[in-house]
């Protein structure tokens, strides 16, 4: 009896010793992760405390470090999810409180992080920390007002036809009784490799209910490592205005565009765009939408034309974990010569397009489509004596990774695939490229 009573005690005592040094472990981590967010090192506090969440996940003290961890290194969601369980069981913990607010606000929810941060600044809470909350109030009031966003853009690429020709090198004229033409090398088909720079700032001014003015600027440029000829750069400006009541909103802005080929204007557009947006409900949305320019070519005028275009399209959320989006839509329209004599420069385009997205992990989405559209000309080409009838297909597939709040990486790939009864305008192209993106 004894010895059945010792053996105990030594199970006994061997599990307590266990438990102690688990603890002290635990407390060790708990140690290493604040020093390292008082570093300003968030992203590993995160790494070194995630593979414990299943394990430790409802210990107050371990989901407040892993909630302000993931907050702060761009694991907004997952952030949201340790706040709750600290405040499920410490529902007075005001630190907590404000971190969560502070979590709603960084994924956009800022009705529930007024409301946090209200509570929290009706608890006894030193001044400096109030003072910190009314700033971040003020900035939410502010935003309702007035938002402005803003991104920058840098990439790298592999471009399979920078110039969007013919890879035949010969082409038949039948004007000239079917004569071989031997094309300038320009005309061909040329690959390279290229940087890219984009950026722009969107914003959006709250009037009267339910009235906003909107209105946006954005650039970018593609700089070919050898083929600089056709280095192209595009600047666009919408400024409009904004309705929108219950389930529906209306949108009609002016739009200005200039296009460069190698640093020389090609193509100047003006005109104005319309759309209509109902939400079916929380997750399906349909929309129509108008398009008109006048399409000007400072050194072509004879190409001048105005274009019109009228679409529909529907999107639709679905619930499950990867959140997967789908969207089509379907479009028509005209773009009319002005020069007389010359309907072969005017054309009826009209397409579909369909594609979507998912998440497959956090932080990723992976996303893809494809583009169809024909296009018919008015007229036969004077040179090939065929009225010109385009069939093209573009496909894209890619994947966004965000690096950590406010910054993305992109890959993608697109392909086109231009087929035309007329030769010389038949052409593929691949462009595979890969960026960073920080919004601000």
């Amino acid at each position: 009896m004894r010895r059945l009573a010792l053996s105990i005690t030594k199970i006994v005592l061997g599990l307590a010793l266990a438990v102690l040094s688990l603890s002290a472990h635990a407390d060790q981590v708990l140690e290493r992760a604040k020093r390292l967010l008082e570093q300003k090192q968030p992203s590993q506090a995160y790494e070194m405390l995630l593979p414990l969440e299943a394990e430790r996940a409802g210990n107050p003290e371990f989901d407040y470090l892993l909630g302000i961890a993931a907050l702060d290194s761009g694991h907004r969601e997952r952030a949201i999810f340790a706040l709750e369980r600290v405040l499920a069981v410490q529902p007075n913990n005001a630190l907590a409180r404000a971190e969560i607010a502070r979590a709603y606000l960084a994924v956009g929810e800022k009705d529930t992080a007024r409301r946090e941060f209200e509570n929290v600044k009706r608890e006894l809470i030193p001044a400096e920390a109030r003072a910190t909350i009314d700033r971040y109030l003020s900035a939410i009031t502010a935003a309702e007002t007035t938002q402005v966003q803003g991104y920058i853009e840098l990439g790298v690429g592999t471009d399979s036809n920078v110039n969007s020709a013919t890879s035949n090198s010969q082409i038949a004229l039948p004007a000239f009784g079917g004569l071989i033409a031997t094309l300038n090398s320009a005309a061909t088909s040329k690959s390279d490799n290229f940087t890219s720079v984009a950026g722009g700032v969107n914003f959006t001014r709250k009037l009267d209910d339910p009235w906003s003015m909107i209105g946006s600027v954005a650039g970018n440029a593609k700089f070919n490592q050898n083929e600089d000829q056709f280095d192209t750069d595009t600047l666009d400006g919408n400024l409009g205005a904004r309705w929108a009541a219950d389930a529906n909103a209306l949108t009609l802005a002016a739009r200005l565009q200039t296009f460069e080929v190698d640093n020389s204007r090609y193509r100047d557009s003006r005109g104005l765009i319309g759309q209509w947006q109902h939400n079916l409900d929380g997750h399906r949305q349909v929309t129509g939408y108008m398009q008109y320019a006048q399409l000007r070519y400072p050194t072509q005028s004879i190409r001048d034309a105005n274009r019109g275009i009228v679409g529909v399209a529907y999107a639709q959320a679905f619930s499950s974990r990867t959140s997967p989006v789908l969207f089509l839509s379907a479009y028509s329209g005209k773009e009319k010569e002005i020069a007389d004599g010359v309907p072969h420069l005017g054309h009826k385009p009209a397409g579909i397009r369909i594609g979507g997205q998912f998440k497959p992990a956090e932080g990723w989405i992976v996303f893809g489509g494809v583009n169809y559209e024909e296009r018919r000309y008015g007229g036969p080409e004077p040179i090939f004596l065929a009225t010109r009838k385009d069939k093209q297909i573009d496909l894209r597939a890619g994947a966004r990774y965000l690096f950590r709040a406010g910054t993305t990486v992109i890959a993608q790939v697109t392909g086109t695939d231009n087929r035309s009864n007329i030769d010389l305008y038949q052409f593929k192209r691949t462009i595979g490229a890969v960026s960073i993106r920080f919004d601000f």
